[in-house]
């Protein structure tokens, strides 16, 4: 029997005080409004609406929570391409992503949190190889050297922070 995607699993939702363990965190509070009681389906949904608007939200919700609902980041990632133009503006579709999951490592942090590190690991990979995929491919709207520059660097950064984490 095959295992289902993370995207797929069950599990109890988390509630509000996983989402703000400190009872009190303005940005917990936001993140709990927008994803508070939705499924993994229903978060991959609402995010895929907006991910420039959302993406902070897994930087402010608790570990519990992030843990839960990072499946709606990893599949974002992997069926996202990196960058598209929209009304003649380029954009990184994964730009911020790679932060807000390195905040998570960065504050006190949830077991759950922490047990993800292999994983994000793996995925780094994949984000990395279709960053430089994207950019040899030389379409033209893939034009700013220094957008390239930055969201590689994001995501060395957070590689490199994983890394770090691992060989403590």
């Amino acid at each position: 029997m095959t295992e289902k995607p993370p995207w797929e699993k069950s599990g109890s939702l988390p509630g509000e005080r996983d989402f703000d363990p400190d009872q009190g965190d303005l940005d917990a509070q936001v993140a709990w409004k927008h994803f508070g009681g939705l499924s993994l389906a229903d978060a991959y949904r609402k995010f895929q609406e907006d991910p420039e608007r959302y993406a902070e939200d897994f930087m402010y919700m608790g570990g519990t929570a992030f843990a839960y609902y990072f499946p709606v980041l990893e599949r974002y990632l992997l069926v996202t391409p990196v960058w598209r133009e929209e009304e003649g503006v380029e954009w990184c579709q994964i730009l911020g992503l790679g932060a807000a999951i390195q905040f998570q490592f960065t504050k006190e942090r949830q077991p759950e949190v922490d047990e993800l590190a292999p994983h994000v690991l793996q995925l780094i990979s994949y984000v990395k190889e279709s960053i430089k995929v994207h950019v040899a491919s030389g379409h033209p709207y893939i034009s700013s050297p220094e957008t390239q520059r930055h969201v590689i660097e994001e995501w060395n950064a957070l590689e490199q922070y994983l890394q770090q984490l691992g060989e403590r």
